[in-house]
Order: C-alpha cells, then sequence, then structure tokens
C-alpha cells in the first residue's frame, strides 16, 4: 500500500451503454465501481471519484466526488486534473488513476505503477493486446502533482489526447500480462457486461490429456454422464490439432462457407453452432474459448496438454507412450490401465468413473 491518494474516473458519457453512470450500473450483484474501490482501495491512502452532475448519485460510496475544473467535458484528463487539484489541496505528491468501469484493475497496480515512473514521476499501465503488440491505457496512471499547471494550460488549449501529453513529459510504462485475461478489460457495451459476470464467476475448468489413443474421449464421455447425472451444467471443449471436419461438402451452411461467409450460424429447433473461419489469424487460446461458453458448473477440457488449467493424463501401455506426468506440473493425477509403483501423484484405474470423478470434485471444489 502507498499513501497516494486514488482517483476513480467515472465522468464519461457511457453513450455505448444507453447513456448514464457506467459505474452503477451492476455486475455481481453490485455496481461496477465498487468492484473497482475494492480493487484500488487497499492499494492507496484515500480515494475520490471523479464525476459531473449531481454528486447525491454517488453518496453511498462515501467518497470525495470531483466535478471536472474544466469546462465542455474535455475528457478523462479533466478528470486527472480534478484529482490533482484535490491532491494538491490535500499535499500529496501525486495521485493513481483507474476508470470506473474496469472491475478486473491490478492488485499491484499501484506499485508497478510507480516502479515505472519516468522522469518527471509520470507512468502509464499497459497490455498486450490479441496480436501481442503493448498497448497503453491511459486512464491508468501515476501522476505527479507539479504537473497540473502544465496540464490545465494544455486543457485549455485544447489538448484531448492523454498519450500525447503524456509523451511529451516522458512518461513510464507499466506492462501488465493480459493472461487468463487483460485485467483493464472494460465494460463499454451491454455485451462487455454479460462477458464481465463470467470473469467474475468464471466455471471450474479440468482437463483430460494423453497421447493419442489413450482413451482420453472415452473417459471424457463417461464423466460427462457422471457429472450431468448428478444435476450438474457441463461444458467440454475438444482440441484437435489438424484441420477436422466440422461441415460436410453439400450442406447449405458449408456451401456458405464455400462461398466466403467469415461465421456460419446452423440453427435448429433443438441445438445451433457457429462456425468461424480464422483465416490467417492466429488460433484462439483456451482462454479465449472458455470466455465464449455460456455459465457452467464444471468445463472438461480434452487436448490443451501444456495449458496451465490442471488435468488428469490418460494412459494405456499399447500406445507406445510414456508417462507425461512426470514432465508436466499441470498433470494432477493419471488414470491408466496398469500399475506405475514409482509414481508419486494419486493413480487411478481408467475405467473407474466414479473415483476420477469424486477426485476432480474435490480438486476443482465443487
Amino acid at each position: 500500500m502507498t499513501d497516494l491518494p486514488g482517483v476513480i474516473l467515472a465522468g464519461g458519457r457511457a453513450t455505448r451503454m444507453g447513456g448514464g453512470d457506467k459505474g452503477l450500473r451492476r455486475l455481481g450483484g453490485k455496481p461496477l465501481i465498487s468492484h473497482v474501490i475494492a480493487r484500488l482501495g487497499p492499494q492507496c491512502g484515500r480515494l475520490a471519484i471523479n464525476a459531473n452532475g449531481d454528486p447525491a448519485r454517488l453518496s453511498a460510496f462515501g467518497l470525495p466526488v470531483l466535478p471536472d475544473t474544466v469546462p465542455d467535458f474535455p475528457g478523462p484528463l479533466a478528470g486527472v486534473l480534478a484529482g490533482l487539484d484535490w491532491a494538491a489541496a490535500l499535499g500529496a505528491p501525486a495521485i493513481i488513476t483507474a476508470a470506473a468501469d474496469t472491475p478486473f484493475l491490478p492488485a499491484d497496480l499501484v506499485a508497478r505503477l510507480i516502479a515505472a515512473a519516468g522522469p518527471q514521476g509520470l507512468a502509464l499501465a499497459a497490455s498486450p493486446d490479441a496480436a501481442g503488440t503493448l498497448q497503453r491505457h491511459p486512464t491508468f496512471g501515476l501522476w505527479p502533482v507539479t504537473l497540473r499547471h502544465d496540464l490545465r494550460a494544455a486543457l485549455e488549449g485544447g489538448l484531448r489526447k492523454i498519450v500525447r501529453w503524456t509523451d511529451g513529459h516522458g512518461a513510464g510504462t507499466a506492462a501488465f500480462e493480459a493472461a487468463p485475461f487483460d485485467p483493464f478489460f472494460n465494460v463499454n457495451t451491454p455485451e462487455d457486461l454479460t462477458l464481465a459476470e463470467r470473469l467474475l464467476n468464471p466455471a471450474r475448468v479440468w482437463g483430460i490429456t494423453g497421447w493419442k489413443n489413450t482413451g482420453k474421449t472415452g473417459l471424457t464421455e463417461r464423466l460427462v454422464a457422471h457429472f450431468t447425472g448428478q444435476g450438474l451444467r457441463l461444458s467440454t471443449i475438444k482440441h484437435a490439432h489438424h484441420d477436422a471436419a466440422i461441415d460436410h461438402p453439400g450442406s447449405d451452411s458449408f456451401r456458405h462457407a464455400a462461398a466466403g461467409a467469415q461465421e456460419v450460424i446452423l440453427a435448429t429447433p433443438r441445438r445451433w453452432a457457429l462456425m468461424h473461419d480464422l483465416g490467417p489469424a492466429p488460433e484462439p487460446s483456451l482462454s479465449d474459448h472458455l470466455a465464449r461458453l455460456s455459465p457452467a458448473d464444471l468445463v472438461l477440457v480434452e487436448g490443451y496438454k501444456t495449458a496451465p488449467h490442471p488435468k488428469i493424463e490418460c494412459h494405456r501401455p499399447e500406445a507406445g507412450h510414456p508417462l507425461m506426468a512426470p514432465q508436466n506440473p499441470t498433470i494432477r493425477a493419471v488414470a491408466s490401465t496398469i500399475a506405475h509403483p514409482d509414481l508419486t501423484l494419486p493413480l487411478f484405474p481408467l475405467d473407474d468413473t466414479a473415483a476420477i470423478a469424486a477426485f476432480i470434485t474435490a480438486e476443482v471444489g465443487l
């Protein structure tokens, strides 16, 4: 924790959400901004909210509400300036800012911004996009009070681009990882809010791995039947290293894709399927696919040997391969047709579905 004050920027107009205060939209049964307060509060000495309009609507949070000190809603930099003026009155040397619509901000945001500060004390957070390119997040920053008069003059002169001003003052960059998802994910649309609910309450994930012809699919099938028989909601993901046939030549949906459609939905009265052609784009990660699933009690993943989720390895000696478990720390148990006296992990008979299911249940906390 630092003694620096933090300012939550909530002055946006939320046009893509239909207007109003995005920070008051509910996520997990409480306002978005409550999640930001819970994550940023322990990292700062005190907090305030930058917002315009009637401050009474935010009184439930018990924090000072700082309106913009420059006219015409010039954007987040106006909120930064309002925060700097507040900090100057407190005698604080700098502020930390965070956006009100970003409920998963890093728990070490402040420490890493301070460590990354440039020569004038400025720093912005950044994380890689889907292509791996580092993208800065200008609403997440460390801002020294000594620059507030310069910022005021820039805003009065028409400046609106945050990074144009921060680059001019040598801002440092605090880089964060974007796995299992980007901690700076922000809620801009109703669809984002739905995704945020899934990220807030992620499904428990367990993997079934092993070499080819070791019984992975059979075990997955039996586990699905076992768990659904107990009333649990199950989803599965199957990874194939080769180009699997999802559709077949001659069908109407196949013809749509063959004609050049990037995505094709095949809809029937009982089920639907979305087929997406990646083209030259890289293969999505397991995390990407998990984010697409509807809420479930458990997701069983067949394949993805090297992904970080916990797994059980299927083994049959006639497949002609040694165990992966000794070299793969994500494997928590082995299901085999033979004994392995030197194995230190839990070992189950490959056909003992009930025992394997009980082990998974205990491991994931179902």
